[in-house]
């Protein structure tokens, strides 16, 4: 047989061709009779009639040396048993595959849409063919990534666990961390409204107790002298007007009501003003000391009440949508080992912290013991009503990205593939799967990375494949 150069194939060139081809596949088919025929010593592999269906490629497999790897190293390959020179352990033997089980199993149920073999943006509702006449490829709900498959002694290896999905009402429950303050409903301010001079100062350092009706301080004000003689002036012309009005202004400068009564007793005004604490409690802010000068826009000090506290609660922004006022809550604080305080959510704050992406939620207690201080640190569990039932999974089976969630999800007989979910709310290690899985299907909670990487890689491999072609 012989070419005929840039002038094509002769006539006679084509039947010896053709004469060739048709030995040749005579001889195959020889050959693979032969192979499957029973031999005296030891039994055929299979019947003659499932060796004539192999291809070439499928019948070499068969009959070649079953070849060795490493679980941990795949690139360690041997023709015969051993251990990996690398981490030393036992080398598996590689199973064979049938093309059925190498490739994806196909998903059940209606195809979303079908798609073009080499073009996935070209979809189409219905099946059709291009121009070329090739057939769209269907595109199934459940066929969101691509399958792989493992031999179950690598399946030990990695430590793969998976769980059922299933089906609840979540427990609405965060458990987060919060701080002891003082209850801010309960604080007064003393503030004179008028300049002066401090003098006789009873409270010297923040933290003092003291009582209602108590002497903080004397001030020294000309303008507190002046406004007393314009009301005992007023007084001795008898105007009722002018009386009502000068009383008034010993109001505005911060008086309090039996001044003007104790003004008119004495007779005479004095520059030497004493102010009172107007409720007990603990003073947690002290602005002056002995002899400073005070302006009306300066605060002396600030006295809180004793007995009622607050506990602020961090809520995290992925639970913050369900706690509202009346949210019960058990507190645990380091100072009160094995002690639980129970109470309620009064009010939940309307921002957002920037800085901590949390919720500030206010729980009051009213009751607080001498255990409690402010700005202790407390662990808040907070639990609210039960939602809706719905698919639910560990936290742990989700794979959260930029762009997705997905989970890894289990076929059985060492296939898996991962699956993109719409994930709702958290409850507790559970996390709601609102779209994307079933009831009963088996997630994957531990080596779903190793096998979603895999996934991916296999399917860049063939997108590649697809776009050489």
């Amino acid at each position: 047989m012989s070419f005929a150069g840039d002038r094509g194939w002769g006539m006679g060139d084509r039947v010896a061709g053709a004469r060739w081809l048709a030995t040749l596949a005579l001889l195959l088919a020889l050959g693979v009779a032969g192979c499957a025929r029973e031999q005296p010593p030891a039994p055929a592999s299979e019947p003659v009639a499932a060796a004539a269906d192999d291809s070439a490629a499928e019948h070499a497999a068969k009959h070649a040396d079953p070849l060795y790897r490493c679980p941990m190293h795949p690139d360690v390959v041997r023709n015969e048993p051993g251990e990996c020179p690398i981490c030393g352990m036992d080398l598996m033997k590689v199973e064979p595959e049938s093309t059925e089980a190498a490739g994806a199993a196909k998903p059940q149920g209606q195809p979303l849409h079908y798609r073009h073999p080499h073009d996935p943006k070209r979809t189409s509702p219905g099946p059709k063919q291009d121009e070329m006449g090739m057939d769209y490829v269907p595109v199934y709900a459940d066929a969101a990534g691509p399958e792989i498959r493992i031999s179950p002694a690598v399946v030990n290896n990695l430590g793969v666990r998976t769980v059922a999905a299933a089906t609840g009402a979540p427990e609405r429950r965060a458990a987060t961390v919060g701080y002891v303050a003082f209850d801010e409903r309960r604080m007064r301010q003393v503030q004179p409204r008028a300049e002066g001079w401090i003098e006789g100062l009873a409270v010297r350092a923040m933290g003092e107790t003291v009582k209602a009706g108590q002497l903080l301080f004397t001030l020294y004000s000309p303008m507190l002298e002046s406004a007393q003689q314009e009301y005992l002036d007023a007084l001795r012309i008898g105007n009722r007007d002018l009386v009502e009005a000068s009383r008034e202004r010993l109001r505005a400068l911060g008086l309090d009501a039996g001044a003007a009564e104790r003004l008119a007793r004495a007779g005479r005004a004095s520059g030497r003003v004493p102010f009172y604490a107007p409720i007990g409690g603990v003073v947690t802010d002290l602005a002056v000391r002995e002899g400073a000068m005070v302006a009306p826009n300066m605060m002396v000090l600030t006295i809180t009440e004793i007995g009622s506290l607050w506990v602020i609660a961090e809520v995290p922004e992925s639970q913050a949508a369900w706690v509202r006022a009346g949210t019960a809550a058990e507190i645990r604080l380091p100072s009160l080992p094995g002690e639980a305080l129970a109470g309620r959510v009064e009010y939940v704050y309307p921002e957002l912290s920037m800085e901590t992406r949390t919720l500030r939620a206010r729980i009051v207690l009213d009751d607080a013991g001498p255990g409690l201080r402010p700005n202790m640190l407390a662990n808040v569990t907070l639990v609210g009503e039960a939602g809706e039932p719905a698919v639910m999974v560990p936290r742990s089976a989700l794979i959260r990205s930029g762009s997705e969630d997905r989970v890894v999800v289990a076929l059985g007989e060492g296939r898996f593939a991962p699956r993109r979910v719409v994930v709702g709310p958290e409850s507790g290690d559970r996390v709601v799967i609102r779209d994307g899985l079933a009831e009963g299907e088996q997630v994957v909670v531990a080596g779903q990375f190793l096998l979603d990487s895999e996934a991916n890689l296999r399917a860049g491999m063939e997108r590649l494949g697809e776009a050489a072609r």
